[in-house]
């Protein structure tokens, strides 16, 4: 398989879904599309008051995105058919910034819980493996950074292919939160929390390895991790790899015995770059929609974006990143570099406990308010996010903790 293969469609999850069917997608739910309006399994209470009624839209608090860049992303994935996205009211999406700067998805007119807001076919996403390749070990961000420079970024063909949706890609200049990959040895060691710690410390010796390997630059390894820890969504598959399996059943009331055979099937993980849907922020408590794979089993199945509860017209569409929507903070900073003031997946890590926890408050070297101070004190760079990540964990003790 060439590279420009790869980059014009390896992913062929509908191809994969009628030899197989698609197991498990990790943050996805899997649904048809006959069933648009499918309840869906949210930790969100019911919306207070009706829908369609005139408080369904919220005050615009966010200033379009009408950049040559992004609107060459819209017209590529129009031209593939994808629905919700575009520059009229009608679209039902659109791409803007909140008053800090922040680029984000808004809604463009009011959605059910249940609606599609958005989606995009599937041959429009990026796959950072060859799902043909069986796979000895679960791929890993660095692993799909490689690819991702080999097959897209660094491929002439690939890169004119796929230019709209890379050029509205951050870069260090701009919509970029450093991950523990860009810290000092010494800025790690300050996290304390022995899980981010051991993790930060692996991928940078991974990204340093990887980078000799494969003779490309460090800093373009360093980056492309970062680009992949935080736009790419992790799913798994189940693929037919053609061999023929026979069984003998047990015998029946006969003493007679029968042969069948089967496929043999593998489950493989993936990550896949999905563009424009990747413009969508986290909440960990308050998101307010999920990513769904819409007819698997058809030709033409679809990454869509769908109503978790009301949303009202203006108000930012939002998704809860991780495995299945479930990310502590050790998880959005170490793959999308910041934290969140609310994530109640904390306190149940706490609770867990282990030898990667502290197990309380009082195992820290510093205190709550100790950290509160630097901070206040206008602690700049990757230590604010040390400390920013260091408070939000001691907060997340039980409350007698910390006393």
């Amino acid at each position: 398989m060439t590279n420009m293969m790869r980059a014009s469609g390896i992913l062929l999850l509908a191809h994969l879904a009628q030899q197989s069917g698609v197991c498990a997608f990790a943050p996805f739910a899997m649904s048809s599309s006959s069933s648009s309006k499918r309840k869906v399994k949210t930790n969100q209470g019911k919306a207070a008051g009706g829908f369609g009624k005139k408080e369904d839209a919220v005050p615009v608090s966010h200033s379009r995105d009408e950049s040559q860049t992004t609107q060459n992303l819209i017209n590529f994935l129009l031209q593939w058919k994808s629905k919700g996205l575009g520059v009229d009211a009608e679209a039902g999406t659109e791409i803007g910034y909140d008053e800090n700067g922040f680029r984000g998805l808004y809604a463009m007119k009011a959605f059910k819980k249940g609606d599609i807001i958005c989606k995009i076919p599937s041959d429009c996403a990026l796959a950072l493996a060859d799902p043909s390749v069986a796979a000895t070990e679960e791929m890993s961000e660095v692993d799909g950074a490689v690819n991702y420079l080999q097959w897209y970024a660094m491929n002439p063909q690939a890169r004119q292919m796929w230019s709209p949706y890379i050029d509205t890609l951050p870069t260090r200049e701009a919509n970029f939160d450093p991950t523990p990959d860009f810290y000092s040895d010494e800025e790690i060691a300050q996290l304390e929390f022995p899980m981010i710690v051991k993790k930060a410390l692996e991928r940078k010796e991974q990204i340093a390895e990887l980078a000799q390997k494969t003779n490309l630059p460090f800093d373009e390894v360093q980056f492309a991790t970062w680009l992949v820890s935080s736009r790419s969504f992790s799913i798994k598959i189940t693929i037919d790899d053609g061999d023929l399996v026979r069984e003998t059943s047990e015998a029946d009331a006969d003493g007679l015995k029968g042969n069948s055979e089967t496929y043999k099937m593998r489950e493989q993980g993936l990550r896949v770059l999905l563009p424009y849907l990747d413009m969508i922020n986290h909440e960990s408590d308050n998101y307010n929609s999920e990513l769904h794979l819409i007819d698997p089993e058809k030709d033409d199945a679809w990454f869509a974006i769908r109503a978790a509860r009301p949303i009202k017209k203006n108000k930012e569409i939002t998704i809860s990143y991780g495995a299945a929507g479930v990310e502590t903070s050790v998880g959005l900073l170490m793959n999308y570099g910041f934290i969140q003031d609310e994530n109640k997946f904390d306190a149940l890590l706490l609770k867990k406990g282990g030898d990667d926890c502290i197990d309380n408050v009082e195992g820290w070297s510093t205190t709550l308010e100790d950290d509160e101070q630097q901070l206040a004190a206008g602690v700049s760079g990757n230590m604010a996010n040390v400390l920013r990540f260091r408070t939000k964990m001691k907060r997340s003790y039980p409350p007698t903790e910390l006393k």
